[in-house]
Parts: C-alpha cells; structure tokens; sequence
C-alpha cells in the first residue's frame, strides 16, 4: 500500500491564519500589574537603589509571564521591610574604612 495520491486530499488554496485573538485586554486591572506598580513606587522612593537589580528582576518576570508568584511577593515584601531597617540605620552608622578593627 503506497498511501494517498496527492490529488486525493483535500486541500484548501486559502492560507491558515492564526486565532482571532479578541479585543486586547487592559492589564491595569490584573494582579501582576498592580504588583508591578508596586514595585515601581518603591523605586521612585530612592530607599531601595541596595536591591534595584534584584527589584526590576523581579518585575521583568512578572510582566514577561504576566503573572506574579507567591514567592515573588514574598520576596519584595522582605526587601521592602529591609529598606525601612536600613533607612533607619544610615543615620547611625559609620565607616571604618577597610583597615577596621584590629582583632
């Protein structure tokens, strides 16, 4: 058996075109851009320049997949409250320079 001749199928002339995807959906009511928002008012404070990398990191996840995780949260939420902390600590602490304390 050599299987169907071309001229048995039944082939269309008309090129198959891709999914009508629908009007485009306006994120700014999803959780994953609210989050990213939230992110980016934390770096508008200034107060978090220590962890900008890990920050926008985060943010260029989430709205790649446009989604954001628990862990994600998690993650922000440490390193708001760390900022706050440090922010608190600036005022009082001092450089020793790199010769420090001898032990």
């Amino acid at each position: 058996m050599a299987g169907k001749k071309l001229d048995d199928l039944k082939l269309a002339d008309v090129p198959i075109a891709p999914p009508d995807p629908g009007p485009p959906i306006d994120p700014r009511g999803t959780a994953w851009y609210r989050f990213s928002q939230e992110i980016d008012d934390l770096l508008a404070t200034g107060r978090y320049t220590w962890a900008q990398d890990t920050l926008t990191g985060i943010q260029q996840t989430v709205e790649a997949r446009q989604g954001v995780t628990d862990q994600q949260r998690r993650a922000v939420a440490n390193i708001e409250a760390r900022g706050e902390d440090r922010s608190r600590e600036w005022g009082s602490r001092r450089y020793e320079g790199f010769g420090g304390r001898r032990w």
